[in-house]
Formats: C-alpha cells, sequence, structure tokens
C-alpha cells in the first residue's frame, strides 16, 4: 500500500497555517525539532500513527482528513463523490438510484 506522506504534509502544513501555529509553536507543543516538523510538511520523513494523531489532536482536527483530505464532519463531505459517480452512469441508471434513496429516507423516518 502505497501512503503519501507528501500530501500528509501539505494537509499538516495547511491546517496549522489556519490555525496559527508556526513550525517552532507546533514543534514545541510535540517536544520535537522544528527540523521535524519541516520534514513532515515536505513529505521528507515518514511520521508515526501516534505523531499523526498528536499533531490532529493539538491541530484539533481528525486525523483521517491528513491521509485521505475528506473532512468526515463537514455536513456534504461526500456531495462531490456521489456527483461524479451519478455523472458516469446513464440517466435510467441515476433515476434508480434516486429511487432507491428516496424509498431509503422514507423508512427512516
Amino acid at each position: 500500500m502505497y501512503i503519501d506522506y507528501h500530501t500528509i504534509g501539505q494537509r499538516i502544513k495547511k491546517i496549522r497555517k489556519q490555525k496559527h501555529f508556526t513550525q517552532e509553536k507546533l514543534a514545541e507543543n510535540l517536544e520535537v525539532s522544528p527540523v521535524y516538523i519541516s520534514q513532515v510538511e515536505n513529505g521528507k520523513t515518514k511520521l508515526s500513527l501516534e505523531m499523526l494523531i498528536r499533531i490532529a489532536n493539538l491541530l484539533d482536527t481528525n486525523p483521517g482528513y491528513f491521509i485521505t483530505g475528506v473532512s468526515y464532519s463537514a455536513k456534504d463531505y461526500l456531495k462531490f463523490d456521489i456527483s461524479q459517480f451519478l455523472q458516469d452512469l446513464p440517466p435510467e441508471q441515476r433515476q434508480l438510484i434516486i429511487d432507491i434513496a428516496k424509498l431509503i429516507t422514507k423508512y427512516k423516518q
């Protein structure tokens, strides 16, 4: 299984900046060096699952976001995926899926 550490690092960097953390501040809170944080953000070093979770907790972010790029807490996180999936289907199959979804929501209530 391929793990894209560069992309994970870029997502960490993005959230770090959104949360107004410097590399130095993040490193200090994690008790690691700023060089380590830089290497993680640039995909030059592999980080452990434990470190990923520590970073996620510190940045108040779901660790899954760093791996997948999807924020499952967002209300419409599947909207794009569903749209792409439906776009590739012929109209009659799209309608069938819509009918099934309507049935599911009807019985959910």
